[in-house]
C-alpha cells in the first residue's frame, strides 16, 4: 500500500464539494499508524491538511503528513496550510504534485524547511510513501483499475507483485512510481484549468473490433449496445468519480437511458450534463430518463426545453452560438465559470463525429494558444474491444439483422498516442492533441 494512494482516495470524496478549489486529500501517520485523515471542504472552509491535523489532534506532533497537492502558503479565504502544519509540530511533509499556482509553487517547501521540517515531493515522496501491509485480499476501495488492484497489477504493469512479506526495494519503487503517475493524471485537469481558465475535456469512446461504436434501428433511432467488459466499465466509473461533470448527447441518452452515476468506484456522483443540440425533448421523455431523476443536471440546448421547466435540479442553458464549435466553446465557458476542472464526455457516434471531424476538433496545425485555436478536446481515452461480441449482435444474434452499425469517425488527425493498457478483452489507447 501507499500513504499517498490513501490520500488520493480521500481526495475523491472532495470532488464537487471543494470546487473551484482543487479536491485534495491528506493523511497523518505516526509510528506507522494512520492517526488522521482529511479532505478539502467547501470554499472558505478547511483544506485537507487542516482537516487531517484536526483528526490527528495531539498525535500530529512528531508525525508525518502525506498530501496529494503542495500545501498552500498564502492567506486567502483561509490561513495557509503551511502555518497549520508548523503549528501542529509535524516533522515530515510528503506531497505528490506541485501546485501550478505561482504564488504557491516552491514557496511552500522553502517555508516548511526553514521551520525545520523535512519535505519530500513528487515521485520521491510517492516512493517513500509505500508501506508494507498484510495481504488480506481486500483492495480497499473495491474496483480500482487506475492504480494497483488486489493482485498488485496495474494497467501499465501487468506483472503481479511479489508474495506476502517484505517486497524488494525495486517493487516498492514500482508501486510508488505508479501512484505518482496516477496522481499526476488526477491533477492534469486542475493544472490545465489554472493555466488556461478553461475546463479540461476528457473524451471516452468504446469501439468494437470492426470499428462500430453504436447501432441504429430501421427508424434511425439508436439502440443500446454494450461494447466493453466489466474491467473497462470499472475504469469508466473511476473516471466519472474523478470528474466534475459527465456529458452525453441526446442520441446516447435516448438509446441507453444511463444514470451516469458512480457505482463501481468510491467517489461522488458528477454533475450530469446533456448536450441536447437541436433536439427538443417531450415531457414524456423527460419523465422516463434516469439522468434527470436525482442530482444536479445541466442541459445545453439550441432550443428552449419546456419539458424540463417543472423538473427540480435541472438547469437549461440556451446557447446563442450558431455552429457546433462555437456552441461547444460557449458551453465550456459556462462550465469554467462554475469552477469545473474536468468534463468527462461519453459521446455516441453523432457527437464523436462533431467533436473529431469538425475543423476545430482537429489536432493538427494548432497556431497560438488562443481559445479559438485549441482543439475541442484535451484527452481521448479510446477503448477497442477484441472479443467480436458486438459483431455477432449486428449480424443477427441478439439484436436481429436490421441493426445498422454506426462507425467511429477515427482518431482525429494529428493526435498522438501516449499510453496503452489492456483489461480483459479490451485495449485502451490514450491520445492527446499534438
Amino acid at each position: 500500500m501507499n500513504y499517498l494512494q490513501l490520500a488520493l482516495e480521500e481526495s475523491f470524496l472532495s470532488i464537487g464539494i471543494s470546487r473551484p478549489n482543487p479536491a485534495v486529500g491528506a493523511v497523518v501517520v505516526k509510528d506507522g499508524i494512520i492517526v488522521g485523515k482529511g479532505r478539502t471542504q467547501r470554499p472558505g472552509s478547511a483544506h485537507a491538511e487542516v482537516m487531517a491535523l484536526r483528526d490527528a489532534g495531539e498525535c500530529a506532533r512528531g508525525a508525518a503528513i502525506y498530501v496529494t497537492l503542495e500545501p498552500c502558503c498564502h492567506y486567502g479565504r483561509t490561513p495557509p496550510c503551511t502555518k497549520a502544519i508548523i503549528d501542529a509540530g509535524v516533522k515530515e511533509v510528503y506531497f505528490a504534485h506541485a501546485d501550478p499556482n505561482p504564488v504557491v509553487r516552491g514557496n511552500s517547501r522553502k517555508i516548511l524547511e526553514e521551520a525545520g521540517i523535512r519535505v519530500f515531493e513528487g515521485v520521491e515522496a510517492c516512493i517513500a510513501a509505500s508501506f508494507e501491509e498484510a495481504d488480506d485480499g481486500d483492495c480497499g476501495s473495491g474496483c480500482r483499475v487506475f492504480g494497483y488492484d488486489a493482485s498488485g497489477r496495474t494497467a501499465g504493469n501487468p506483472e503481479p507483485r511479489a508474495g506476502v512479506g517484505m517486497r524488494p526495494q525495486s517493487e516498492l519503487e514500482i508501486e510508488g512510481r505508479s501512484v505518482f503517475a496516477e496522481i499526476e493524471r488526477y491533477f492534469e485537469a486542475y493544472d490545465y484549468f489554472v493555466r488556461n481558465k478553461v475546463t479540461f475535456v476528457e473524451v471516452k469512446c468504446a469501439v468494437s473490433e470492426s470499428g462500430c461504436m453504436g447501432v441504429a434501428r430501421p427508424d434511425g433511432s439508436h439502440a443500446p449496445l454494450r461494447i466493453t467488459g466489466q474491467g473497462a466499465n470499472c475504469w469508466n466509473h473511476e473516471l466519472r468519480a474523478m470528474s466534475d461533470a459527465v456529458l452525453v448527447g441526446a442520441g446516447t441518452l435516448l438509446a441507453d437511458n444511463p444514470s451516469l452515476d458512480v457505482r463501481y468506484a468510491r467517489g461522488n456522483n458528477p454533475v450530469k450534463v446533456l448536450w441536447a443540440g437541436h433536439r427538443e425533448f417531450t415531457p414524456e421523455e423527460a419523465r422516463g430518463l434516469k439522468m434527470f431523476q436525482a442530482g444536479a443536471t445541466l442541459v445545453f440546448s439550441y432550443v428552449p426545453q419546456q419539458a424540463f421547466a417543472a423538473c427540480d435540479g435541472i438547469e437549461v442553458v440556451v446557447l446563442t452560438s450558431g455552429d457546433f464549435s462555437s456552441g461547444w466553446r460557449e458551453m465550456l465557458a459556462d462550465l469554467s465559470r462554475r469552477g469545473m476542472h474536468r468534463l468527462m464526455v461519453e459521446p455516441g457516434a453523432t457527437l464523436a463525429h462533431l467533436l473529431f471531424e469538425n475543423p476545430a476538433g482537429d489536432a493538427r496545425d494548432v497556431i497560438g494558444d488562443a481559445p479559438e485555436n485549441r482543439p475541442l478536446w484535451n484527452r481521448l481515452d479510446l477503448w477497442h474491444s477484441t472479443d467480436g461480441r458486438v459483431e455477432d449482435v449486428i449480424d443477427g444474434g441478439e439484436g436481429g439483422p436490421s441493426l445498422t452499425p454506426l462507425a467511429f469517425p477515427g482518431v482525429p488527425s494529428g493526435a498522438v498516442a501516449r499510453e496503452s493498457a489492456m483489461l480483459g478483452h479490451d485495449v485502451l489507447t490514450v491520445y492527446y492533441p499534438s
